[in-house]
Parts: C-alpha cells; structure tokens; sequence
C-alpha cells in the first residue's frame, strides 16, 4: 500500500493538473478582504525579497491543500479549495495559464472558471463570490499598476516560482470523505509539529547514506522531546492552560519568535528556512538547544520556580524569558528573575489589598508567598506543583468567611446549624447559650432561609469564632474544586475539611495547609478560631517571607 505523500509543490508544478471539488465540500465563500491579504502577503514576501530589507526564505509558503489522486494529473481536491480557487481567478485576471478546476455540484463551472468577468454572475452563490473576488483582484492590480507598471509581471513570475503550498496526498485507498470529516472536526493530524516534521524529515535534505542516518537522528530526538514534554510536571510549569495535540510546537513557536496569527503561522516560518536540518542541532541557536534549555530550568530548582511563578501569573511569556536567557549569563539570568518578580509586587503595601478591589494582585502575592516558603528553605525537597496549579482553576478562600448565601433550602441549613454544633461543642468553655439556642432552632421542621432566628443566630456564631474580613490577612489560594467544598463554613469546619482533604493527598498549596493549621500564629491554643491576632500574625509572615526570597 502507497504511503501519503507530504511535501512541498510550487504554483507552476500545479498547472499541469486537474481538480474537483467533490459535492461533500461548501463551495466558493472567500470574502474580499481574504482575497486582498493573501494578495498582500504574497505582494510583501516579494518586496522582501527583492529588497533584502529583511531576512526572508527561498519561498512564500501557503497552507496545506489536501487532494486524492483519481488518475494521472487528475485530484480530488479534499481540503484548502478556497484558496486555491483564489490563486485560480489571480491566474485568470493575469491571463497566465491556469491549473483546472470544477465544482462537482456545478454544471458549467469549468467553463465559468475559465471564462471570469468583472461583471457580477448570479447564476449560483459560487459563481457570485468568484465574480466579487476576481472584481478584488482586478481592483488591488489596477492600484497598484499607477505607480508599478511592472506589478503584473513580477507578481506571476513570484506566484508561480517562489509560491509553495504543503501538498499532502492521501493514499489510494484511504476513504476520502472520512478524511474530510476527520480534517473538519480537527482529528487529521495536520497540526503545525506534524508539517514542520515533513519539513525537517523530507527525504530531499538527506542524500548520502551518512545524511540519512541524520534523519533518523532527527526522528529518535523528536520521539523522545515529545515524550519528555508529554511529562505534565514539565509541561504545566512551561505553559498556563495551553495545550498542543503534539507538545514539541511549543519548541517551534519559541524557536521562531513569531506572532502567532493563524494556526499554521509557525509551519509557514520554517518553511521559509534555508538548510533547514542545520537549525535542528547545528546552527548556534537550534530547537535542541531550545529543549536542553527548558529541561534545565525544570531540573534547576531556583529557576523552576522563578520561572513558573512569571508564567503562571502571566507577567512573562516563555519566548520573552527565553531570549533573555540565551543573551544572558546563568547567574545573570537568575538575577533579573527575581528582579521581574520584585517588580511586579509592592510588598510594602500589600495590607491594602482588598479581595474585591484586587484580586489578581492578591493572587500574585499569595502565589508569590507560596513561591518564597518553599525557596527561602533550600534543604527543602518540596517542589511547588504547577502541574496541579496551572492544569485547574484557583480561586481566593476567605479564611474565616462571611455569612453564607449559599444556604437555601431546609437541608442545606439544617446541615449548617448541625456542623455549627459539633464545633461549638469542643471549644471550651463551651458556650452553652449558643449550642441551646442551635438546637431549639433545629426542633422546627422547616427553616427558611429569610428566618429572623437563623439569621442573628448565624451571624453570632460567625462572630464568635472570627471577624470577617477582605483583607489579604484573612485570605489564602484554594483550588475552585476544594474551595467550593468548603462553602462559606466557620474556620473550625474549614479546617477539618482541608485537614481531612491533605489526608488523601489532595493539592493544597505549602501557605494555605500552614495557615489553618495556625503554624503562623503565636496563640496556637485556641485551633478553633481566627483572631485578629492570628490575621496579624499572618501578615507579619507574608511580609517577611517574601523580603526575605
């Protein structure tokens, strides 16, 4: 059985074929303004080159078309019609020779196709949008020809040579239709890594017996990147809530420093590259390089949690931190992380920050103080977990909270006022007054939520095991997941959750497990309550420990 076929064709290596769009695909629907850039985009590769303002590759290279092979210089055209129609009508309006193609749900395309006017034709929704994208092409020539009489000429010879498309070919007995609906539900492996891989693997760059031992180098090494990123405690430390189908492209768009504009933005660089093998390990700056250095930061213990701490909280990208850490040295590099670290937050005032006003600064902090803890003990062997932390969502717990709105029905109070008792039960002295008044509550068969009763009585039993309050001082990070379990409950009930939770081995941060179990606080005798003397404490701690980091 034939292999597909992956590799690189020029417009003029085009123009000998014949294609159909079978009926399962949409027809025609480019707008004018996809046909003026992609006009512009070819327009600009050639003043590039012809300028050499820029550094710019041997080619302008367009998306993948995908296309079955029906009999000799015969395809069915399964994906990337729509631009390649597009090159069609340019072709057209230069009166240059064309490459064939037929609408299969449209009797008398071809001969539509080949007979195209500025004239708008309505026969059909497809001829009217070719009619409107050949009247663009018309106009963005006839602009440009007033000041560049030459443009038509130029523009073919670059459309024609120096213009590349991917050319993946499916095998003959690969089914067509599943391949178009595995492409449009994005389960066909065209991803930006699988088409680089053709570039740096295309059996073109290696002639020799010797060089073709390089290509196997190549696939051994990409194996083996992939599988050590496919790591999440590596993966999650590099990057915050962004995933690949294959993990290896985050080397690529690092490597390219490009801005990613469409999903094949970063193929379309390397494609542009010259010695393309070189850039793999050969070059002084190579995507082995690029990896060997992100796996030192993972195992480096100071870097793994500077950097992680930038990317998760977003104050960097990894490409921005790469290209300090190239130019910079080691020691060098260090420095200005914690530099960018200590700039990001004013520790002086952090006692200001409200957790309605300022959430984000207050989950840098808190983040950051977690960060300092483990950082400030270097005989630690605890490693902050941003694979839990950067794979979930987070959200700011209230150490001791607010009255809880939760509550609405009978169940849900009843089940409040019960835990409210249990705790209240173990406090000594124990409040006798309090727990009377819980059960004689409890004797009602239904308790609504707009109960008079319950509510004073709630807010005394808040009130007696803490002030609420917004402030970082009564603040802490909990994932949402465990956060919600917790609810708005009294501290003595927080507590006991989370200690139960750290029991089976859930993720809670060094900071948070610390300050319910009240490791911070002088007072550590009174376990059941959250005082203003706690809150102080706690602060004093945050303070500190992040000066000190």
């Amino acid at each position: 059985m034939e292999e597909s076929i992956f590799e690189l064709k020029s417009i003029n290596e085009l123009l000998k074929y014949e294609f159909l769009i079978p009926s399962y695909q949409r027809g025609y629907r480019w707008t004018e303004r996809q046909v003026k850039d992609l006009l512009n985009d070819i327009y600009e590769f050639i003043q590039q080159k012809e300028n050499k303002t820029e550094s710019v590759g041997d080619f302008y290279c367009l998306q993948p078309i995908i296309v079955k092979k029906e009999k000799e210089n015969n395809y069915k055209l399964i994906d990337g019609q729509q631009r390649l129609t597009t090159i069609y009508i340019i072709l057209n309006y230069l009166q240059k020779k064309q490459f064939s193609i037929e609408f299969e749900t449209r009797k008398k395309s071809k001969d539509f196709l080949n007979n195209i006017s500025d004239e708008i034709n309505n026969d059909n929704i497809d001829f009217h949008h070719i009619s409107k994208a050949y009247i663009e092409i018309k106009k963005w020539f006839e602009l440009l020809e007033e000041t560049e009489a030459t443009i038509k000429d130029e523009f073919y010879i670059n459309l024609g040579k120096y213009t590349k498309v991917l050319w993946y070919e499916i095998n003959e007995n690969e089914d067509e239709r599943d391949v178009f609906t595995r492409m449009n539900s994005g389960k066909i492996p065209l991803t930006n890594a699988e088409l680089i891989k053709a570039l740096f693997l295309n059996s073109k760059n290696f002639e020799t017996e010797e060089k073709s031992l390089k290509q196997i180098e190549i696939a051994k090494e990409w194996d083996d990147m992939e599988f050590t990123l496919q790591n999440n405690e590596f993966w999650y430390f590099l990057t915050k809530n962004k995933d690949y189908s294959t993990r290896i492209e985050i080397l690529f768009e690092i490597f390219s420093n490009e801005q990613i504009q469409d999903e094949f933005s970063t193929y379309r660089f390397f494609s542009k590259q010259d010695n393309i093998v070189q850039i793999w390990s050969e070059n002084e700056e190579n995507i082995k390089k690029v990896f060997l250095s992100l796996k030192y930061w993972f195992d480096n213990r100071k870097l793994y949690h500077l950097i992680g701490y930038l990317i998760s909280t977003g104050t960097n990208k990894i490409e921005e931190l790469y290209n300090n850490f190239k130019v910079k040295t080691k020691s060098d590099f260090t420095t200005e992380l914690t530099t960018l670290i200590n700039e990001s937050i004013d520790i002086n005032n952090i006692e200001t920050l409200d957790y309605n006003d300022d959430k984000e600064e207050v989950f840098n902090v808190l983040l950051l103080f977690n960060i300092a803890t483990i950082l400030n003990n270097s005989d630690s062997y605890i490693r902050f977990a941003f694979d839990k932390f950067n794979n979930e969502k987070w959200s700011i717990e209230h150490i001791h909270a607010q009255q809880d709105k939760g509550l609405q029905s009978n169940e849900a109070i009843k089940q409040w006022l019960n835990d409210a008792l249990k705790q209240l039960k173990t406090v000594k002295p124990i409040k006798n007054d309090l727990i009377k008044e819980i059960n004689e509550l409890l004797k009602l068969s239904q308790i609504k939520r707009d109960n008079p009763e319950f509510f004073r009585l709630q807010n005394r039993i808040f009130e007696f095991f803490g002030e609420t309050v917004h402030t970082l001082d009564n603040l802490a990070l909990l994932s949402s997941s465990i956060n919600s379990s917790l609810s708005n409950n009294i501290f003595p009930l927080k507590r006991e959750i989370l200690i139960n939770k750290d029991k089976n081995g859930e993720f809670i941060p060094i900071c948070t497990k610390n300050v319910f179990l009240k490791y911070y606080s002088k007072n550590i005798q009174d376990l059941f309550f959250w005082s203003n003397n706690d809150r102080t404490d706690y602060l004093k701690e945050i303070k500190s420990t992040i000066k000190s980091f």
